[in-house]
């Protein structure tokens, strides 16, 4: 293993447990850099895709994230430390994947039926994941972790990654244990074979929103998952048309963005926190970042999870809004099954959720503003507001129709790769589009 360069992203809390693996890189000889992600400051990506059209290949953030992608693009591998939650990454490792995606092409290809971006470079280094997990992780948080790296890979075109799981509570021989397999399995030859197929969560909704007593308005809170500036995110957008066809039939609101409520590695979001406990339904509008929920929102669902526990009581009901920037809507699956997960350990009845593909042809404009192109997702969230005003919840045909493409997927990809070059025409970096600005390894 020692011909192997690794990049070691370290993203468990500051303790034995990085350190041992850290300390086995070095025993084994390996040439490796080390990032310990707790300790590097990480703007959470604001979703605005400069470093795709303004400064192609690199962040305009002054902070920790390019030099750890110039790192990723020199090693044969990466050894990723994390640990799991709702079968996601830590907050603090999603933080950091959040910022890869200058690392491939804002341009479009089709992969085995799919959507997906194309490449940047020529070679991208294989994965690893050694992550960490507690009494209360199931197999399904596993299984969908699993298959979330794999589709991680997928997109940052890699080989198929090697997953392991270890106790948080594991002694040291363990760690050791652990991951030397994980370096046993970088220094075998690749494993053939394709990254899991998605499957749309069915709606099961647990409970409506009842009305309250003594004809009480009914109360909405709508949480905008995007760090984009208020206004601007198309996850305000669809979210901010149900709201307002809530509050059509009565109902009152507020809205709050997780980029003025969260903060990375801070435990504690009292904004958020009392603004969903004043809620009759939270509607949580997210965009879909790098395969799964961005940095923030994890964040944001894990201090709810910890304020729920300090202080238990009836909390509010929830209905997620996910969309992506690729045509399928199937892209969105894992993060809806995260955002169930999280909803039921903090004790959020779930009312059903929504999903789109294509969230690029909204741009972040007012729904109605849009017109006919999106009348099925218009009609949807119509529906949507007249079932749960009546005590209902969401059902199939309602998701399906929110669900359906507003354009078909080809016209869509060639709306989406001219639209990448006019944009780099505004910024005046045409000609970068396809720059490489981090060294690439030679592959041996």
């Amino acid at each position: 293993m020692t011909s192997t360069t690794i990049t070691l992203l370290d993203g468990l809390p500051s303790g034995a447990a990085g350190e041992t693996v850290a300390d086995v890189l070095r025993a084994d000889g390996s040439p490796h850099r080390l990032h310990r992600l707790h300790d590097e400051v990480f703007a959470p990506c604001q979703g605005c895709w400069e470093c795709w059209v303004a400064s192609p290949g690199q962040c305009k953030a002054n902070d920790a994230a390019n030099g750890v992608m110039r790192d990723i693009m020199v090693s044969d591998a990466i050894l990723w430390t994390t640990e799991i939650r709702y079968g996601c990454w830590a907050p603090v490792a999603k933080a950091a994947l959040d910022r890869s995606i200058g690392l491939i092409s804002p341009f479009f290809t089709r992969r085995d039926g799919e959507t997906h971006h194309r490449k940047r470079y020529d070679h991208y280094p294989r994965w690893a994941v050694l992550a960490v997990v507690d009494a209360s992780t199931t197999e399904d948080e596993r299984t969908r972790f699993a298959t979330l790296v794999a589709r991680n890979t997928l997109n940052m075109h890699g080989a198929l990654p090697w997953v392991g799981f270890v106790d948080a509570g594991a002694d040291e021989v363990t760690f050791r244990k652990r991951t030397r397999e994980a370096l046993a399995a970088l220094a075998a030859p690749a494993e053939e074979g394709a990254a899991p197929k998605l499957t749309a969560r069915p709606q099961r909704p647990s409970r409506v929103v009842p009305p309250k007593a003594e004809g009480a308005p009914r109360h909405v809170v709508l949480w905008v998952g995007s760090a984009k500036p208020k206004g601007t995110s198309t996850s305000e957008s669809l979210g901010g048309y149900l709201v307002d066809a809530l509050v059509a039939r009565g109902w009152t609101s507020e809205a709050v963005h997780v980029a003025h409520t969260v903060r990375i590695g801070r435990d504690q979001s009292p904004k958020l926190v009392e603004a969903v406990r004043r809620a009759d339904l939270v509607v949580a509008a997210t965009p879909l970042y790098v395969d799964a929920l961005p940095a923030l929102v994890l964040q944001g669902l894990r201090n709810l999870e910890l304020a729920a526990k300090a202080e238990p009581g009836p909390m509010p009901a929830i209905l997620p809004i996910v969309q992506c920037g690729f045509p399928e809507a199937g892209h969105n699956a894992l993060a809806v099954d995260i955002l169930a997960d999280a909803a039921g350990r903090i004790g959020m009845p779930w009312v059903g959720h929504l999903a789109m593909g294509g969230g690029g042809i909204i741009d972040g404009m007012p729904l109605k503003e849009r017109g006919g192109v999106v009348h099925h997702q218009a009609a949807a969230l119509d529906a949507v507001a007249a079932r749960l005003d009546e005590g209902g919840t969401v059902d199939e045909a309602m998701g399906q129709e929110f669900a359906t493409p507003a354009i078909p997927g080809a016209a869509y990809r060639a709306i989406g790769q001219v639209g990448w070059v006019a944009l780099a025409l505004k910024h005046g970096s045409l000609l970068k589009l396809w720059d490489r600005p981090m060294e690439e390894r030679t592959p041996t």
